[in-house]
């Protein structure tokens, strides 16, 4: 039965591969999409020179931002793939932020991320001038990155306490 239970674990190749060929078409397709807006910006300024006074200028920073959160997005299930490699199957050599050892880790690092995103999404947001109600748009984003900074702070003072606690019963 033991096994069987450690054969299991193969199972997991199954969402980091999901992941890992997700990671690199948010990679690919926002790389691309960026190279056209770019080819477009020099042909388009060249032939408008007028580009700032339009407006254009704001809509062309919030393109750019929604390519930032497409690479962000393809950043965290590439994390997410990774960290589930290395939890189930085998350690891999990276750099030390991205070696994952626990799913609490996992978490930590891909909340981080999430923030990032969200706040790049607000961003975006407030380039691009779509909505009216920026307010409750920002305390919309803003409550959950509230809540995950919460979450991340009491976890880290619990193991902080559970850590003094195992010391001091261990003398």
């Amino acid at each position: 039965m033991s096994r069987f239970l450690v054969g299991t674990r193969y199972l997991s190749l199954i969402p980091i591969l999901g992941l890992a060929i997700a990671a690199a078409c948010f990679f690919i397709f926002g790389g691309i999409g960026l190279v056209q807006l770019i080819f477009e910006l020099i042909f388009y300024s060249a032939e408008n020179t007028h580009l700032s006074a339009e407006g254009g200028q704001g809509l062309i920073i919030f393109e750019v931002v929604e390519f930032v959160h497409t690479f962000l997005v393809g950043t965290v299930l590439y994390i997410t793939a990774v960290g589930l490699y290395q939890l189930f199957i085998q350690e891999l050599n990276f750099v030390g932020w991205l070696k994952i050892e626990s799913t609490e880790e996992l978490e930590t690092n891909l909340i981080g991320v999430t923030v990032v995103v969200l706040a790049v999404n607000f961003m975006g947001v407030i380039f691009a001038g779509t909505t009216d109600n920026l307010l409750q748009y920002g305390a919309g984003i803003a409550l959950p990155i509230a809540a995950l900074g919460l979450f991340v702070g009491l976890r880290a003072w619990a193991i902080k306490i559970g850590k003094k606690q195992h010391r001091e019963s261990d003398e």
